[in-house]
């Protein structure tokens, strides 16, 4: 009996392995609709990238090139605080997924969760959900995707929560449904 559960958690297990340990390929629409990149307009942050991090500001989570794994690169980072980082999409759009690419530092679970929020004003954000669970390799990048089935919205909050560090992010990308 023990044996059969676990053999069937093995597919699970192996997608693991290839989304975290190798990176992930465009998310997939549990919706059965096609997912497409959506522009960002503008993005800001209510506390300013720090250390060295500074001049990497937070237009760097939006410039299409990923950082190199490990200390020295061009990470956007927050040492020992939690932004809030908003997101304008120009319009309201029907997004599916919002993927980050972030890297842990100090412990594997250093990224607790990130919870996000949605406006249609960019003035009164409302929760959506919190995604937590957040495990990883030290000092090595990787995509953590958040499936939002079809929120419509204009602008989008994500707030993350460290344990250990702070916050390493590479890049964000917002996935819309495409009709």
């Amino acid at each position: 009996m023990a044996f059969k559960k676990l053999f069937s958690l093995q597919p699970l297990l192996f997608f693991l392995v290839v989304s975290f340990g190798f990176g992930q390929a465009s998310p997939q629409s549990s919706l059965n609709k096609v997912l497409k990149i959506s522009r960002v307009i503008d993005v800001s942050s209510d506390i300013e990238p720090t250390m060295d991090a500074i001049r990497f500001g937070v237009d760097r989570l939006l410039d299409g090139k990923l950082p190199k794994d490990g200390w020295r690169s061009q990470w956007t980072a927050w040492y020992q605080l939690d932004p809030v980082i908003t997101f304008d999409l120009g319009e309201k759009k029907r997004i599916g997924a919002i993927r980050v690419y972030f890297q842990a530092f100090a412990r594997e679970d250093e990224l607790k969760s990130i919870k996000v929020g949605v406006s249609m004003d960019g003035k009164d954000f409302h929760p959506f959900n919190e995604y937590g669970e957040i495990v990883t390799m030290q000092e090595k990048g990787t995509w953590v995707e958040m499936n939002l089935q079809a929120v419509k919205a204009r602008y989008f909050q994500l707030r993350p929560h460290f344990q250990g560090w702070g916050h390493q992010w590479g890049e964000v990308e917002f996935w819309e449904l495409s009709e």
